[in-house]
């Protein structure tokens, strides 16, 4: 008999010996729906009143070939510890589903059915099973649960590189409505892997999956913060970071000025932009701001004296997002530093203050001084 290791939990069936394993298979739409805030529920658990289970690869793989080799998108095989399980585990005669083959009930006398949602705690691991012309291959090892996800995703981004921006949105507001029930820190674990894959769009996917899940940026912390900011190589990595992550982030309060005063001191360039860039939600509408005098320009008066290029039209930005909210503290701003300000951020904000726009002489030419997204941000953001 299997034990439950939780009290009141009791575990039936005729099994003598001790399970260290069981496996589930679900398509990639199905798992990533079920999974809510501690557990996951397979849609068919309503309906047939438990979980589904196999108690080797082999028959697994045999319930892959009657069940899911007609499948068109990937399939999962979660692995499963039965005694991190909190639901009742029976080991009982097959239960085939009704119209389908049945050849696999010829692999076992007896299958693992869980009486309940399966605890994710108990999932041990996850991976894509391989195709082989219809034949679903068993997978040679098993990961996090969030690391299978990430690297399914990142093959369907990988095969919509062509496609532009617009399917990458489709694709992300798909994930979206799945994962919304999920654990921020199972959506957190997915956007830091899908940024490790490498995968072109992931930052901007793996960003917003964090911005737009309902408690991911509520209860993240700091490290996972440094995390989903992986390798900034270009002012555009810095941008969908700080813009949809730090930015937020600190609005939230979730970073602190601390945090981002750390970054102004840091010999990396592009950590010194995000700390500059990453003020702006706090000043933009569209992204949540209510405005933060105080704030912003502790992190502006910070880096004054840098005249690195990619820092200084932060700077110019931060400074102008803040204008739209309090533009006398702009002014004041520009006349007790203006000694120290670069010429650019002198003549944009300058610019700003007096006529609205960075660049007036750019907006009388055609295409000049228009607002945009920038590259993969979630909500519309000022001209830099």
């Amino acid at each position: 008999m299997v034990r439950a290791v939780r009290r009141g939990v009791h575990y039936t069936g005729r099994v003598t010996r001790r399970r260290r394993e069981i496996f589930h298979l679900a398509t990639e739409s199905e798992l990533q729906s079920g999974i809510g805030a501690a557990h996951y529920r397979p849609a068919r658990l309503p309906q047939d009143g438990f979980v589904h289970c196999c108690g080797e690869a082999s028959t697994a793989r045999a319930v892959a070939r009657d069940y899911f080799s007609g499948a068109a998108e990937p399939v999962f095989a979660l692995r499963i510890d039965p005694a991190r399980l909190d639901a009742e585990l029976r080991f009982e005669a097959p239960a085939p589903l009704p119209g389908l083959p049945a050849t696999h009930t010829a692999r076992a006398r007896s299958f693992p059915h869980v009486f309940g949602p399966i605890a994710l705690r108990a999932i041990s691991g996850a991976a894509v099973l391989e195709r082989s012309g219809r034949e679903l291959l068993w997978p040679a090892k098993f990961a996090p649960l969030a690391e299978s996800l990430a690297a399914s995703i990142g093959a369907r981004l990988r095969a919509l590189e062509a496609s532009g921006l617009a399917a990458l949105r489709g694709l992300r507001r798909e994930l979206s409505e799945r994962l919304c029930s999920s654990p921020s820190r199972l959506v957190i674990e997915l956007a830091t892997a899908l940024l490790e894959g490498g995968a072109s769009g992931a930052r901007v996917l793996a960003s917003e999956l964090v911005l737009h899940h309902p408690t991911a940026l509520e209860r993240i912390t700091p490290a996972q913060v440094k995390r989903l900011a992986g390798r900034l190589t270009r002012w555009s990595d810095v941008d969908v970071f700080a813009c949809a992550i730090a930015g937020q982030a600190l609005r939230r309060g979730a970073l602190t000025d601390a945090h981002l005063l750390r970054w102004t001191r840091s010999r990396d360039r592009f950590w010194r932009r995000a700390a500059l860039v990453a003020t702006v939600p706090l000043n933009v509408r569209a992204q949540g701001g209510s405005g933060d005098r105080q704030r912003t320009l502790r992190v502006c008066r910070a880096l004054v004296h840098d005249r690195d290029d990619t820092v200084v039209k932060a700077l110019s930005w931060a400074l102008r997002a803040l204008a739209e909210r309090d533009a006398p503290a702009v002014r004041r701003f520009l006349a007790s530093q203006h000694a120290r300000l670069a010429p650019r951020v002198l003549r944009e904000v300058g610019n700003k203050l007096r006529t609205g726009l960075k660049n007036p002489r750019a907006a009388r030419t055609p295409g000049g001084g228009h607002r945009h997204r920038s590259p993969g941000s979630a909500v519309a953001c000022p001209s830099r």
